[in-house]
């Protein structure tokens, strides 16, 4: 591990993401002796219990398996005060995760946002921030296209995942052409 990341090169497994469940679980905990209201719990959601997970989904697609248990401890929290009820919640976690103005809670699917963290990384590329990150792609890359780079099985299961999600991260672009000399129809 370097800064809590895993340094691994294949997919995450779950004894990887257990320190990550061991954490949520910890504050939930510590939170549940403290007779919260529902808009206490809802607070605490939204403001620190997200922000726990987001810095391993900036860099790995999560196992189906973790985002569910992750997101099962926060379901349990928010709608009983505990992080390990067996019992349904009041409203299906699918509403609760809308923005407040379609009639949710305001609550971020911890899938849908891990997906977009992971687009973000194929954007930078894309876009030639200026980072390590996307030099290292560069390299890698060798002078091709990222919409071109082939998925190898050399490659590393994160660099397999951020070229997986290309098709995704193109329904979403919208290129300004300007002059046209920075852009190539073919390429991108």
């Amino acid at each position: 591990r370097y800064l809590g990341v895993p340094m691994v090169a294949t997919k995450l497994g779950r004894k990887d993401c257990q320190p990550l469940m061991e954490i949520i679980h910890r504050r939930v905990k510590a939170w549940t002796c403290n007779y919260l209201s529902f808009g206490g719990r809802l607070e605490l959601l939204l403001s620190t219990m997200f922000s726990i997970q987001v810095f391993l989904c900036r860099t790995f697609i999560l196992p189906v398996s973790m985002v569910k248990k992750c997101e099962s401890i926060l379901r349990s929290f928010l709608w009983f005060g505990v992080g390990d009820a067996k019992k349904a919640g009041k409203v299906a976690w699918s509403k609760v995760c809308h923005l407040k103005d379609e009639g949710g809670l305001g609550i971020k699917s911890l899938r849908a946002w891990n997906k977009a963290a992971i687009m973000q990384l194929g954007w930078d590329i894309v876009t030639k921030k200026d980072t390590l990150w996307v030099y290292w792609c560069n390299q890698v890359l060798k002078n091709k296209s990222f919409w071109e780079a082939k998925i190898s099985v050399v490659s590393s299961w994160s660099w397999r995942s951020v070229l997986c999600l290309r098709e995704c991260l193109a329904s979403e672009l919208v290129y300004n052409i300007g002059d046209g000399r920075t852009t190539s129809l073919r390429l991108d």
